[in-house]
């Protein structure tokens, strides 16, 4: 399993996929930065709450279409390169070649995450009127990097479901697009720790001055189920051989359409 992580790794400095999520997770800053001045008008801007504008943008926006799509391509490359059945000869089954491109996705989220909270303090550093603390700064670390850890948690089933077809896993990007932006009108609610996209905002105490009472403990249990999801998807991973049947069948298809 270390081997194919290692290996994703190596894979993805090869990709310019990666500069994607690089932009998206630049984007929602910036994005932060003209939200939180517009509704501030001529009071100071906090630090604070300029996080907290990076934290709404990055689970409603960047991060849940950035980690599918990361993901689904990863997945998908071994399909189009043709290098699956080579991979599965060694041999590793479909379920574990997977299971470690999904390790591998929650460590560049991790990196993103820490790339989301370098952008956040260092645009905090020009924007915010008010002297930033320690405290502050450490605090955004935290719910940056957990809130989008949480988010990669979120999207996982659908990352496992579309990998399991070969050029399916645009379809799952625009799923996970739809399924982080309806986090906007879910958030601040009471559906906010039933819906896994927000879940974890109950979970690392996020507070945009709306006085939102979360329920952690439903937070969890709404994240584990989605553990669970992703647990059975990956189980019932079909085998090489059907796989690429299906694939084969698509593309049979597809050409006898376009000769039409």
């Amino acid at each position: 399993m270390l081997d194919i992580i290692t290996t994703e790794f190596q894979k993805i400095k090869r990709y310019n996929i990666l500069w994607i999520g690089v932009v998206a997770v630049l984007f929602s800053a910036l994005l932060a930065v003209f939200q939180v001045v517009s509704s501030h008008g001529s009071d100071p801007l906090t630090y604070e709450s300029f996080a907290n504008g990076v934290i709404w943008n990055n689970f409603s926006l960047s991060f849940p279409f950035g980690i599918t799509l990361i993901g689904g391509y990863l997945i998908n490359r071994e399909y189009t390169d043709q290098t699956l059945k080579n991979i599965l000869t060694v041999p590793i089954s479909l379920r574990k070649l997977l299971v470690g491109k999904l390790i591998a996705v929650g460590g560049i989220t991790v990196l993103l995450s820490l790339f989301s909270f370098l952008c956040t303090f260092i645009l905090g550093l020009l924007f915010c009127n008010i002297n930033i603390s320690v405290i502050l700064v450490v605090k955004s670390l935290v719910q940056i990097l957990s809130v989008n850890l949480y988010c990669y948690v979120a999207v996982l089933p659908i990352i496992a479901y579309f990998g399991r077809k070969q050029n399916a896993f645009l379809t799952g990007v625009g799923i996970a697009f739809v399924y982080g932006f309806c986090g906007v009108f879910v958030a601040g609610r009471n559906l906010t720790d039933f819906y896994p996209i927000t879940a974890g905002l109950g979970l690392v105490g996020y507070n945009n001055g709306a006085g939102t009472v979360y329920q952690p403990l439903i937070g969890a249990m709404t994240l584990i189920v989605i553990l669970i999801l992703t647990t059975i998807l990956l189980v019932f991973t079909p085998n090489y051989d059907k796989v690429m049947t299906i694939s084969k069948k698509k593309g049979i298809k597809h050409k006898k359409y376009s000769h039409k």
